[in-house]
């Protein structure tokens, strides 16, 4: 008759009998396909420079200063980036010195240009500065009753919550005070310049205002000699106003500098009987980036990387800065940072079969002077795996299923006793407390603490037990796991104190906090600093949603690689901390860790 011990036998024999033929199937399965397995991901380089983000508009000052010997005149006007003009805003003026630049001079009185003046009337903030606020044209003038020497006057905008601050300086200008105003602006306002086209047009506009004393000269806008420079001081074109005002350019794009910011200036040098007056205009020249294979692609295993070689050139030449995305699909199987219009990037990616697989590669600018031109579509030729990778495919497999086999003469696990305490619970990949077991009248705690995930005892983890004091928290209680992660505290005193708690922290796992439990066995389990960074950073993509939160479960790099295209510099930071962090050969320790948590972005980002 069987027993009991046979009949078990027998069980353990069946089961480790479909164990073996369920690998031998997986793996004459995986010969039979021949798939390729993507090792590694290669990671998206990191940024050569950062640009600016501006989250003001820039304000320009035009102003002129003019003097007759016995009086002088400060008038302009303050605009914004997009030409328009900022009311109110309150202005410093000051006359310094052109032999000693540090030193002010003097100024007389302050009063206003005329009686129908709309600004503010100009006051003394001190005996070398005036203040004035601009009329609701954005114009301001000042005039002073008193003869002033060679000069520079320096006017000054110190900013507000929606501009930045702004200055210009005009050196007095003798013997025209009695001239009309001037005033040039770019319309309409060009923001960006394509060095693609062989030409682009510019104008601008040249108001006069009426003179009081010369009337006949406030309606003369008709051919005044108008000039257009870059800010290298290059003059780019001339033009003579029309009947309207307005001075034409056609801008030969290969007078213009490389592709990068830049500035555009209008210069009218003043006539008979009007004033000087210049506008500059920030812009930025852009060209677009071209993608050519820099030589044909030969046939390649994806699994050890496909290496592509690229040209990334413009109308202007070589392209420096940006990356170059490999994509099969929707899936980016590899980049490449440009450096002087040369990139190379490792493909990698998984197939079923030999053929070609079409990839797709694009140019992802990082400034906003280049533009991406059209997508680059390649083949990649791919070859069945040879003789050599058969035979040793063939020798996994019989290596595995010898070690299956040889499992059968595996001396049995030892029984647990029916009435054995339990001490440990099964992994849950979540640090905890589990109360394994209680009894009345047990007056301490012990048990064992392993790691969250793959339940392997933590020694010299240190355990204390804190209650709430008069001073703050006092240490009742405290002890550290030996070699097999167990411990033992005794002091049932402890228990009666409301609010105690527990506290479980190790050298290379987060600490642990909860209320303490009634004496008991106790199973802990802590998680691993590494993997409490993971952890959050999965917990704060899934929280913003789509890009960041990417299938089949966020990663520090995928976030990284979208913060990077999307031009968010703290969370493109924060991740690439958390990446060093958890996969970097540096140890973690608390420090570390609380400082990549405090860089942690706190507001939602789309």
């Amino acid at each position: 008759m069987e027993t009991d011990e046979d009949n078990c036998k027998i069980r353990d024999r069946e089961f480790v009998v479909r164990r073996a033929l369920a690998t031998l199937w997986w793996i004459l399965c995986t010969c039979i396909t021949l798939t390729p397995r993507i090792t590694h991901a290669q990671a998206l380089p990191q940024e050569t420079g950062a640009i600016r983000i501006h989250v003001k508009g820039s304000a320009q000052i035009q102003a002129t200063a003019s003097a007759d010997g016995s009086s002088f005149i400060v008038r302009g006007v303050l605009i914004d980036d997009a030409g328009a003009p900022i009311a109110a805003a309150p202005l410093s003026i000051q006359a310094m010195s052109p032999e000693t630049p540090s030193a002010s001079i003097a100024l007389p009185s302050p009063l206003s240009c005329d009686a129908q003046s709309r600004g503010s009337r100009p006051r003394a903030a001190s005996r070398d500065e005036y203040e004035v606020d601009t009329d609701e044209r954005g114009e301001f003038c000042v005039r002073g009753e008193g003869a002033l020497p060679k000069a520079s006057i320096h006017v000054r905008f110190r900013g507000t919550k929606i501009h930045d601050s702004a200055e210009a300086k005009a050196l007095l200008d003798t013997g025209e005070l009695r001239a009309a105003r001037t005033l040039l602006r770019f319309e309409p306002t060009v923001e960006t310049i394509d060095l693609d086209r062989e030409a682009v047009p510019i104008s601008g506009s040249l108001r006069v205002e009426r003179s009081d004393v010369l009337p006949e000269v406030g309606a003369k806008r008709e051919g005044l000699l108008v000039a257009l420079e870059d800010e290298r001081g290059t003059k780019l074109a001339e033009a003579t106003t029309g009947g309207d005002g307005r001075a034409r350019f056609d801008v030969t794009t290969s007078a213009l500098g490389d592709p990068g910011a830049g500035t555009l200036k209008l210069r009218f040098d003043g006539a008979p009987g009007l004033a000087k007056a210049s506008s500059t205009l920030p812009v930025i020249r852009r060209s677009e980036a071209k993608l050519t294979l820099a030589h044909p692609l030969d046939s390649a295993d994806p699994e050890e990387g496909v290496p592509i070689d690229i040209d990334v050139t413009s109308s202007r030449g070589a392209v420096d800065g940006g990356i170059v995305e490999a994509r099969r699909g929707v899936e980016s199987v590899g980049t490449g940072t440009v450096n002087a219009g040369k990139v190379r990037i490792i493909a990698s990616f998984s197939v079923d079969r030999a053929g070609s697989i079409p990839l797709t590669l694009r140019y992802v600018p990082a400034a906003p002077w280049w533009r991406a031109g059209p997508e680059l579509h390649v083949d990649i030729r791919i070859a069945g795996p040879g003789i050599g990778r058969q035979i040793l495919l063939a020798l996994v497999v019989v290596v595995v299923t010898a070690w299956v086999i040889a499992g059968w003469r595996r001396a049995p696990k030892p029984k647990v006793p029916q009435d054995a305490e339990p001490t440990t619970a099964p992994p849950s990949g979540r640090a905890g407390v589990h109360v394994m077991a209680a009894s009345a009248g047990q007056s301490g705690w012990r048990g064992i603490v392993n790691d969250a995930h793959d339940a392997t005892p933590v020694h010299g983890a240190r355990l204390s037990i804190i209650v709430p004091t008069f001073e703050g928290d006092g240490v009742v209680a405290r002890t550290t796991t030996d070699e097999r992660g167990a411990f033992t505290i005794e002091g049932a005193s402890a228990t009666s104190a409301s609010g105690a708690r527990l506290v479980v922290e190790s050298i290379e796992h987060s600490t642990y906090e909860q209320a303490l439990p009634p004496p008991s066995v106790l199973a802990v389990a802590l998680v691993t600093r590494r993997r409490a960074m993971l952890e959050r950073l999965v917990r704060w993509a899934r929280r913003q949603g789509a890009p960041f939160d990417g299938p089949p479960e966020p990663t520090p790099g995928h976030v990284r690689r979208v913060a990077s295209r999307t031009n968010v510099g703290d969370v493109e930071e924060w991740a690439q901390r958390v990446e060093l962090v958890a996969f970097g050969p540096e140890a973690v320790d608390e420090g570390l860790e609380q400082h990549v948590r405090a860089t942690e972005p706190k507001g939602g980002h789309s």
